[in-house]
């Protein structure tokens, strides 16, 4: 079989998800998600149970405390840091400012929904496991609607990664990176989140000898260059 490349959201899709109009307030939800996700790396059990009390935008700073609430894997603790990206920064602040002049700071980022009227519950501050399940059916909904490529949650993740490890110069970089998806090693990341597209790949690998360019070797010269040597070894 011929293998299958590890798939991800690339910055150009996650850049018209952004761009795409939205009809009413779940839509707007869903492409915050959407930018959230790819801006931060974060699981999405972990960010449907994110209180707006643990979110910067600002200072692109997310708290992932289970001592907020935020269901983490393996409940590990770390800030993390959201990926300066001009125009997905600019679709969660809008996002950030609707939520946070309903809700109060115990209540989700990812906010509740009426089930009647389909707009903000400032009501409801639960946050059953099931939330990661309705995240993900949103998505999905919305981005056929959109008639564009549905990826699940864990590929926003995944894109991050991507994002993070193409643009590194150093292995402190790529650590970071790892870090920031609270990895507990880069071998971790590198093993199950890193991958070259095929043309990414080619470019690198076709790059690899660029600086090896030298002059055209001249026999003529070469043969002066020996002599020379010849006849300094009998002075």
């Amino acid at each position: 079989d011929i293998p299958k490349t590890r798939e991800y959201v690339t910055l150009e899709e996650i850049l018209v998800i952004a761009k795409s109009p939205c009809k009413n307030t779940q839509e707007r939800r869903t492409r915050a998600m959407a930018a959230f996700l790819y801006l931060s790396g974060m699981r999405i059990d972990a960010f449907v149970s994110m209180p707006l009390i643990a979110v910067d935008i600002d200072q692109l700073e997310v708290m992932q405390y289970p001592v907020l609430g935020v269901r983490t894997k393996n409940r590990k603790s770390a800030k993390t840091f959201l990926l300066p990206i001009p125009e997905l920064l600019e679709v969660i602040k809008e996002w950030d400012k609707e939520v946070r002049s309903i809700v109060p700071e115990n209540g989700y980022w990812f906010a509740p929904l009426h089930p009647r009227t389909g707009e903000i519950n400032p009501k409801n501050l639960g946050c059953p496991p099931n939330r990661k399940s309705v995240a993900t059916r949103n998505l999905k909904e919305w981005l056929i609607k959109l008639g564009l490529p549905y990826h699940s949650p864990h590929k926003f993740r995944h894109g991050h990664v991507h994002y993070g490890n193409e643009r590194a110069i150093t292995q402190a970089d790529r650590k970071a990176v790892s870090m920031n998806v609270m990895h507990a090693n880069v071998g971790i990341t590198d093993t199950y989140y890193s991958n070259h597209s095929e043309n990414d790949l080619k470019s690198r690998i076709t790059q690899l000898t660029k600086g090896d360019d030298k002059p055209e070797f001249d026999i003529e010269e070469y043969r002066e260059f020996q002599a020379f040597k010849r006849w300094k070894s009998t002075q």
